[in-house]
């Protein structure tokens, strides 16, 4: 993927310079690339302005023009491509006050975080590095652009950014760096809870996750997050994960299963999560304590949609020794007799007919999901029948 990417990106760069301009790819496509890791965006730096590039290509998007940003399309890929700036003036903490284009690649690198985020590449695969990115991508060393104290007031994200990326790459933050962070971690309250809580995910997913907890914990940033600043137990168990989590859901059921008196709801207002991410975390809670403490594995992997089962690994094996794989929970899952309650050999009606006298209510619901419970467990075939053989005997 990375060298079809590279590949078209190449082509995008040699259209531009055909019209005698500058373009380079930049950011991190270039550290990715350094780092053999893959890459599934490209971005594009040029001294073109956004209506030189509208010319130039016959798909263009203008995503962000007044910051010199459009969006190319070309055989179905994207190439989010910016005109050379320099920005001054951040009184928000996270937009530059003023937006000045300019022609030379090295000033605009000038501008970004990091110093192996400050790297450009020309399509004969050469390397533009101002700052020493290179060198500190072989030091694995997370060192800031210039002053690191004015680069986290421009924007306080970049100290989550920072310890995001030890997560994901296992690199050490630099000592003047690290010292800037602990310097501005109040900062952090001037960002918005949605930007925090990307960045938040993306470090509980890394490979390196225990390194960038411990350097979150370290720099004093985990006391400017959302109620994890007020849960000291929560920090302390933190320092205990050794597991990566696959997604922001199974960190707040986590979170919630340690200090049960804080809601599920409470988490997810503070994050400001989506609906479907408070579902899913209520969902993880429900089958984490089906199988914990009724030891009901057929019923529990029943009601685990497949796309949580990675996140209830993680969070189930964080709180027992019991061993616990995706393997064996698939296997579970490919074996049960039924996949849902539509496949079951009765319905509403069926149940209905069992009790005659009854008006309708919510005792039916209740009757289809106490079969349907049945019949995974194995208690009952999933026959009509018998089915209502069951709960006529049953008479619940």
């Amino acid at each position: 993927m990375s060298k079809w990417l590279f590949s078209h990106a190449f082509k995008i760069i040699e259209q531009i310079e055909s019209n005698r301009f500058q373009a380079f790819i930049v950011g991190g496509a270039v550290r990715d690339y350094l780092l053999n890791r893959p890459i599934s965006d490209i971005d594009i730096a040029t001294d073109a302005l956004p209506a030189d590039i509208m010319k130039i290509f016959d798909k263009v998007i203008p995503t962000g023009i007044k910051h010199g940003t459009v969006l190319v399309r070309s055989q179905q890929l994207s190439f989010e491509i910016t005109t050379f700036r320099k920005e001054s003036g951040y009184q928000d903490h996270r937009h530059p006050d003023s937006v000045t284009f300019v022609s030379d690649i090295e000033e605009d690198l000038s501008r970004r975080d990091f110093t192996m985020n400050a790297l450009a590449m020309a399509r004969n695969f050469k390397v533009i590095d101002p700052f020493g990115g290179e060198s500190d991508i072989k030091a694995q060393i997370i060192r800031m652009v210039g002053n690191p104290n004015h680069r986290l007031q421009e924007d306080p994200l970049r100290m989550m950014r920072a310890v995001r990326f030890s997560s994901q790459l296992g690199f050490a933050v630099d000592p003047i760096t690290l010292k800037a962070i602990q310097k501005n971690a109040l900062l952090l309250e001037h960002i918005a809870v949605e930007r925090i809580a990307v960045e938040w995910e993306k470090l509980l997913t890394g490979s390196y996750m225990r390194k960038g907890l411990q350097l979150l914990l370290e720099t004093g940033i985990h006391s400017h997050l959302p109620l994890l600043s007020e849960h000291v137990e929560v920090q302390n168990q933190l320092k205990k994960l050794k597991v990566p989590f696959p997604s922001m859901t199974a960190f707040i059921a986590w979170a919630h299963l340690l200090k049960r008196n804080t809601p599920i709801s409470a988490w997810s207002r503070k994050w400001k999560l989506s609906n479907q991410q408070k579902k899913d975390a209520n969902l993880l809670v429900k089958v984490f304590d089906i199988l914990y403490d009724e030891n009901q594995w057929k019923w529990a992997v029943y009601l685990l949609p497949e796309r949580l089962i990675s996140s209830f690994v993680a969070v189930y094996t964080s709180f027992t020794k019991q061993p616990i794989t995706m393997e064996k929970i698939i296997d579970i899952k490919r074996n049960l007799p039924i996949n849902s309650r539509a496949q079951l050999d009765i319905n509403g009606k069926d149940v209905m007919k069992c009790f005659p006298e009854r008006s309708k209510g919510p005792w039916i619901q209740k009757n289809l999901e106490r079969v349907e419970q049945a019949v995974v467990n194995g208690e009952i075939e999933n026959d009509s029948k018998k089915i209502s053989e069951w709960i006529l005997n049953e008479r619940f």
